[in-house]
């Protein structure tokens, strides 16, 4: 194999802001664990200080290519290490930072442009072998950066994103300056449709293409510039720390060495890039991969090819079970909320609403959309119970989720006992599945968003199966003074007291704050909608529900 040299260092990951950004994460009342890693053990708050400041030197030392191979080590270890021990802090950007820490560690990114390599110059140790890499190196950084993008596509390819235009329609509506060119362009009521779609159109044919552009000679120039037209406005829309600059600094990985060398700057950094012959004139010898990094290299391709993948082993629309959503380069494709009620029935008790939640904002709001983080939960406050009472609990949950603009729909089977459950089992078969979007009518739920909104209220929307029932409260301590029910498709009644009333498709009920009320859904219908219009917040509404949201989480 033919060797190539290559500016071997892009921009290290700012490690500083993961120090600075919630330390106290890592030591609430409970921690969440990956499945693969859940008796990792957890160190006291002082040397944890220290787990942080080495792994941030060893990111220091590796941006500067100074102890490549011990930082390298250092940094993968201690990075993988931090992130094992608290799942709700996981996201795309970190596993991508682990992976290209471990590709750092088998290669050899500082033979040039960097203080290693200085240190040879100076020592007189500088030879054409010290100052080049097997092209397999440069290869494998590549094939990462290729597979973020490329299956970062893949994942776009879905109805909500390519029909619906969500959730960018969600997202980018709400950017005021955004809003305002395009009702410039397009009639208003066309706005928020024409921006979803050209956000979600751009979003998949970047990922799909500016891979292969990178790549090519002729497109790379382009492909530059999209990238950082891409991740500059992830910067500044989405606000998701060092990701964006990382990707931008990866750019590099696609120069040909050659023109690497050329670069004035970088002259007494960068040898000349002719790999065949050495500079006297005499070929070089060729570099052959060993047996067990061959293998090695192997068993990564594959996996990095088939791990995103994995949530065809499991039924239903992994968007919504979230089954298989991790480790897969499934980014920003859902726009959701979730309401949540923990009911707690002590043996021979009676069953109460469970508040008093020992978590952080980051842990609820990551454990909200997670199903094994629920049952983490779920099974941790059935534990406590047993240890402070000496018997058992069940512990069921009135969960909802609205995936991307639709009504709430159930998402957890709340007959089910979460501490019975298996925590191994392969699939979590007390995940409800999603109604179909055949009774829901979006233009309909847009209307009455707007007409609600020129009344002074909010709507909020729900849907539930035909035998359904929907047991909640108004509480009257908070902001929210006036709720109606309407509603909106279906066959709906409402059960006040002991009254039950029928209420016919685009009629109000006026709903009585201070007591509980009860939704009943029937008809032939895959569903039945309704809708809540309030006078507070949604934050506050939830409250009132006796329900948490991570907008009431919010508010205290």
């Amino acid at each position: 194999m033919r060797k190539n040299e290559y500016f071997s260092k892009f921009s290290m990951l700012s490690f500083p802001d993961v120090i600075q950004a919630n330390f106290q994460d890592f030591f609430p009342e409970l921690n969440f664990h990956y499945y693969f890693a859940m008796n990792v053990w957890k160190p006291p708050v002082e040397i944890t200080w220290y787990i942080f400041w080495a792994c941030a030197v060893s990111a220091g030392l590796l941006s500067i290519g100074f102890l490549y191979r011990l930082a390298s080590l250092s940094f993968f270890l201690l990075f993988t290490y931090i992130n094992l021990l608290e799942k709700a802090r996981y996201n795309n950007h970190y596993y991508l930072y682990i992976l290209v820490s471990f590709l750092f560690l088998i290669t050899d990114c500082n033979r040039s442009f960097s203080l290693d390599h200085l240190i040879a110059c100076w020592r007189g140790k500088k030879t054409e072998k010290t100052s080049t890499v097997p092209k397999w190196q440069l290869d494998i950084l590549r094939f990462q950066i290729f597979v973020c993008y490329f299956y970062g596509s893949i994942a776009k390819m879905n109805y909500d994103w390519v029909i619906r235009g969500e959730p960018c329609k969600t997202w980018f509506y709400r950017v005021e300056p955004i809003r305002q060119l395009a009702e410039i362009v397009v009639p208003p009521e066309y706005a928020s449709s024409v921006i979803g779609h050209f956000f979600s159109a751009g979003g998949l044919l970047f990922d799909l293409l500016i891979g292969f552009m990178l790549i090519s000679k002729t497109f790379r120039p382009m492909g530059f510039l999209m990238t950082f037209g891409f991740h500059l406005t992830n910067h500044f829309v989405f606000k998701i720390g060092t990701f964006p600059w990382v990707m931008m600094a990866t750019n590099i990985l696609f120069i040909e060495p050659e023109t690497v060398s050329k670069i004035p700057i970088l002259k007494n950094f960068a040898t000349s890039a002719n790999t065949s012959t050495s500079r006297d004139g005499k070929k070089t010898q060729t570099s052959k991969l060993c047996r067990p990094l061959l293998a090695l290299l192997f068993c990564y391709v594959t996996a990095q090819c088939l791990v995103p993948f994995r949530h065809w082993l499991y039924p239903g629309d992994v968007n919504w079970t979230m089954e298989g959503h991790q480790f897969s380069w499934r980014m920003m494709l859902n726009a959701e909320d979730v309401v949540l009620r923990t009911l707690i029935r002590p043996q021979g008790g009676a069953e109460v609403v469970h508040t008093g939640y020992q978590i952080n904002a980051r842990q609820m709001k990551r454990m909200l959309t997670d199903p094994e983080l629920i049952l983490q939960y779920a099974q941790h406050l059935g534990r406590g119970h047993l240890q402070t009472t000496g018997s058992p609990a069940s512990v069921r949950l009135d969960m909802w989720r609205s995936l991307n603009n639709r009504p709430f729909q159930r998402w957890v089977d709340p007959s089910v006992d979460l501490t019975t459950v298996d925590y191994w089992a392969f699939h979590y078969p007390w995940l409800e599945p999603r109604l179909p979007d055949s009774d829901i009518d979006f233009s309909e739920l847009d209307r009455i968003r707007a007409e609600a909104k020129d009344h002074g209220k909010m709507a909020t929307f729900f849907m539930d199966k035909p035998g359904g029932v929907f047991k909640t409260t108004l509480q009257a301590d908070g902001p929210c003074s006036n709720i109606s029910l309407l509603a909106v498709s279906g066959d709906v009644s409402a059960q006040i007291k002991k009254m039950h009333t029928h209420v016919p498709v685009g009629t109000e009920l006026s709903l009585p704050i201070g007591g509980f009320h009860r939704v009943r859904t029937g008809g032939d219908g895959p569903a039945s909608v309704w809708a809540y219009l309030h006078d507070c917040s949604p934050g506050h509404f939830h409250n009132a529900m006796m329900m948490v949201s991570m907008d009431s989480w919010e508010l205290y």
